[in-house]
C-alpha cells in the first residue's frame, strides 16, 4: 500500500526545511562573536595554505608563516578553526568546507590520499554544508570564498606578469600562469568580474560575514606579499619553462625559452 498524500506532506515539508536551514540552529551568536570566528577562520585557513605551500614558497621567496612556526602551524591551525567553531559553529563550518571545495576545484580527476577523486571529495564537503546549514547558506559561502579567491588569483597573475615582464624584453605570454591560479585559467578580466560578481551575491546574503571575510583576506594578502627574497624570482610561466611543470618556478636565473637550466622540484598544492 501506498502512503496516502496526506502522509506524504508532512515529510515533503520536514524535507523542505531542511535543505533550506540544516540541522544547525538559525539563531546565531552576537555580531562582534561572528566577526571574531570568520577572521579565526581565516587565520586557520591561510596555515594550512602555507603549510602546503611551504616548498613553493621558500622558492619563490615569499613569505611563509608556516616556515616560521614549524610543525607547530598545523597545531596552530585546528586551534584557530575551533575557537572559530566554538564562537559561530556555522560561520566556521561554512567558510571552512567551502575554502576545502575551492581548494580540490582545480584538480578535480587527482586521486586523493582516502582513494577519492577531488572532485568527490568537493561533491562530499558541499553536501556535508548543505546538511549542515542548508543550500542558500552554502551557496553564499561558496560565492564568498570564490570572490576571494578569484580576486586574489588575479592579484597574483598581475605581480607575477610585471615581475616577468621586466625580467623578459619579450614580455608575458598571453595565458600563461600558475596551474591553480583562476586568473591564469579563466582569464584576467573574466576572473576579476566574476569575483566581483560573487562577492555581490555573498554580500547580499550575509554582509557581515562578507565584511569579515574580505577584512581577513585583505590581512591574510598583506601578510604573503612581502618584497621577494633577494636572487629568487617568482613562478615561471609554463609555456616559457616546460621543465618547471604546474607550480614549480624558477632558479634564480633569468627564464630561457625553450626551458630552464635548473628547476627546482614543484611545490604543493595549497587550500583557497
Amino acid at each position: 500500500m501506498w502512503p496516502a498524500t496526506s502522509d506524504l506532506l508532512p515529510l515533503l515539508a520536514r524535507w523542505r526545511e531542511g535543505l533550506a536551514a540544516g540541522w544547525l540552529p538559525p539563531a546565531g551568536p552576537a555580531e562582534g562573536l561572528r566577526v571574531l570566528a570568520v577572521l579565526l577562520v581565516g587565520v586557520a585557513v591561510k596555515l594550512m595554505d602555507d603549510v602546503l605551500d611551504r616548498e613553493e614558497d621558500a622558492w619563490t621567496g615569499r613569505p611563509n608563516a608556516a616556515a616560521r612556526l614549524g610543525p607547530a602551524a598545523t597545531a596552530y591551525a585546528l586551534a584557530a578553526l575551533a575557537a572559530a567553531a566554538a564562537l559561530s559553529l556555522r560561520d566556521a563550518l561554512l567558510l571552512f568546507w567551502a575554502s576545502y571545495a575551492w581548494g580540490m576545484a582545480h584538480g578535480s580527476g587527482t586521486r586523493l590520499p582516502l582513494g577519492l577523486r577531488a572532485w568527490q571529495e568537493t561533491a562530499l564537503t558541499v553536501a556535508l554544508s548543505v546538511a549542515a546549514a542548508g543550500l542558500p547558506d552554502t551557496l553564499a559561502a561558496l560565492a564568498l570564498v570564490g570572490s576571494v579567491q578569484l580576486v586574489d588569483d588575479w592579484i597574483d597573475l598581475r605581480r607575477e606578469q610585471a615581475r616577468t615582464s621586466g625580467d623578459d624584453p619579450l614580455g608575458p605570454v598571453p595565458g600563461a600562469g600558475p596551474a591553480r591560479n583562476w586568473a591564469a585559467r579563466l582569464g584576467p578580466q573574466e576572473a576579476l568580474l566574476t569575483g566581483l560578481g560573487l562577492a555581490l551575491v555573498a554580500a547580499a546574503w550575509d554582509p557581515l560575514r562578507a565584511v569579515a571575510a574580505w577584512a581577513a583576506a585583505a590581512g591574510a594578502g598583506l601578510a604573503g606579499r612581502g618584497p621577494l627574497v633577494p636572487g629568487r624570482r617568482g613562478r615561471t610561466h609554463p609555456a616559457r619553462d616546460p621543465q618547471a611543470g604546474n607550480g614549480a618556478v624558477a632558479s634564480g636565473a633569468p627564464p630561457q625559452r625553450g626551458g630552464s637550466p635548473a628547476g627546482p622540484p614543484a611545490g604543493g598544492e595549497g587550500v583557497p
